[in-house]
């Protein structure tokens, strides 16, 4: 039996398999580009009838579009290495066309080709996915070794084109933490560590704690809460229960009548005020001795006392010597902390932060100007160093705990992040497809990038 002609005889010639050749490829860029811009558009219009209609009607279509490439691997079987298999050749050149045309329609559009939005563009460029994946099954090695090469082409271009097209991946992580790449500043803090630790070992943004766990004084706190006595309910010291009292551990009944509560956290007193109960609980940190002389000055509060409460006649206040008073929410009371801001977490914490230039950072502070952009700010319960660098002004605030000379280090020592740095610290997108995942592989390769 002779074996058919080598398809690569004479590619635009007269021979039977160059036409044939010709022909193949020919029907199938038109069939390819006719599909591309008749057949699915067509179904749009079926989205107003519902999915069933649109499965019905793209059932169709791919039914007819099979038929054709079949007629069309029958009519030039000679050419191709499936031409005993028609049906199969249709069956991978559509499905490969389909697949090569979506990945094609959303990479140009990725790099702004807009191929998908121009009908001209669309009807030349349609075809092509169909007419490679029909290249590749072609007879003879040399026109399967061009439609190879062609599409490897096309797919290096592709990449370069993808990996300089749209957002750095940088630019997209800032995007979506809703951060700005002029603000991205981070610092490291001696004897300090960050509260975040994205950007790895001591160095980062945002708030910083000391590294040492004993650096931090206990807090000190006291609050005085009054409310009504729960039933007939009583405590092991005879105390009526209230609900603001603590779980007490152990309790005590001192001369007077007052009772000491002990919890895990709070500690202090609970007294009667006629028909009330008043609780006068204070950290663990506040001293005893402290806590009782307080609630021996237990008395009703008045807008002397309180002038921001119009009607504080509900409130008991205490007198405490070095602590400032202030209304409690949740529950109802009086709270008081040291009136110097010292102790706990807050008087010992720094922060890191870069806002644009343009906003005062002297309201309602006391600013000393040291030359240079370098400004030193200091407000009631915290003090901060502020640097204008370029068209921002980084600062670093700390407690009133913390040195100034460390937050003037701290300050002057910040820096930009880098994009490395960014990129280990900044969540991608969520929900990012194939092409995204790509473009942002691609983008960290400089050999691909920058090529």
């Amino acid at each position: 039996m002779d074996s058919e002609p080598d398809a690569t005889v004479a590619w635009g010639g007269l021979s039977t398999p160059g036409r044939r050749v010709l022909v193949q490829l020919g029907a199938v860029w038109m069939l390819g580009s006719a599909l591309l811009t008749t057949a699915i558009p067509a179904l749009a219009p079926l989205l107003f009838v519902g999915w069933g209609a649109v499965l019905v009607g793209l059932l169709v279509v791919v039914v007819l579009v099979a038929g054709l490439l079949w007629l069309i691997a029958r009519s030039t079987a000679s050419v191709t290495v499936l031409g005993a298999r028609p049906g199969l050749w249709a069956l991978l050149v559509l499905a490969g066309g389909l697949a090569l045309a979506r990945l094609g329609w959303r990479w140009t559009d990725e790099v702004g080709l807009g191929v998908s939005s121009d009908a001209t563009l669309t009807l030349l460029l349609g075809g092509v996915p169909y007419v490679l994946v029909a290249g590749l099954l072609l007879r003879g090695w040399r026109p399967r070794l061009a439609a190879g090469l062609a599409l490897v082409g096309l797919l290096g271009f592709g990449l370069v084109a993808l990996a300089r097209s749209g957002p750095d991946e940088v630019t997209e992580r800032l995007r979506y933490a809703a951060q700005d790449r002029r603000a991205a500043y981070v610092v490291e803090i001696p004897g300090y560590r960050p509260v975040d630790s994205a950007y790895g070992g001591e160095l980062g943004a945002g708030e910083f704690v000391p590294a040492d766990p004993a650096a931090v004084s206990p807090a000190r706190h006291v609050n005085v809460i009054a409310g009504p006595v729960v039933g007939d309910a009583r405590g092991e010291c005879g105390q009526p229960h209230l609900d603001a009292a603590p779980t007490a551990e152990s309790c005590a009944t001192e001369p007077g009548g007052a009772v000491y509560l002990r919890g895990v956290v709070e500690h202090g007193y609970q007294v009667a005020r006629g028909d009330r109960g008043v609780v006068v609980l204070g950290s663990l940190a506040v001293d005893r001795d402290l806590l009782r002389r307080a609630t021996r000055t237990l008395r009703p509060a008045t807008v002397v006392d309180l002038p921001t409460e119009e009607q504080p006649a509900d409130l008991f206040v205490v007198d405490l010597p070095g602590y400032r008073a202030q209304p409690l929410g949740i529950p109802r009371g009086v709270g008081y902390g040291p009136a110097d801001h010292t102790g706990g977490a807050a008087s010992v914490r720094v922060a890191l932060h870069v806002t644009i230039a343009g906003q005062d950072p002297c309201v309602q502070a006391t600013c000393t100007s040291e030359g240079a952009g370098l400004t030193y700010v200091r407000r009631e319960d915290s003090h901060a160093y502020v640097l204008r660098r370029g068209d921002v002004d980084v600062g670093v605030t700390g407690g009133v705990s913390v040195g100034r000379a460390l937050l003037r280090d701290a300050a002057l020592a910040a820096r930009p992040a880098s994009e490395d740095e960014l990129l280990r610290a900044l969540p991608p997108p969520p929900d990012r497809d194939l092409l995204d995942r790509l473009r942002a592989w691609l983008q960290t390769v400089p050999a691909v990038a920058t090529s």
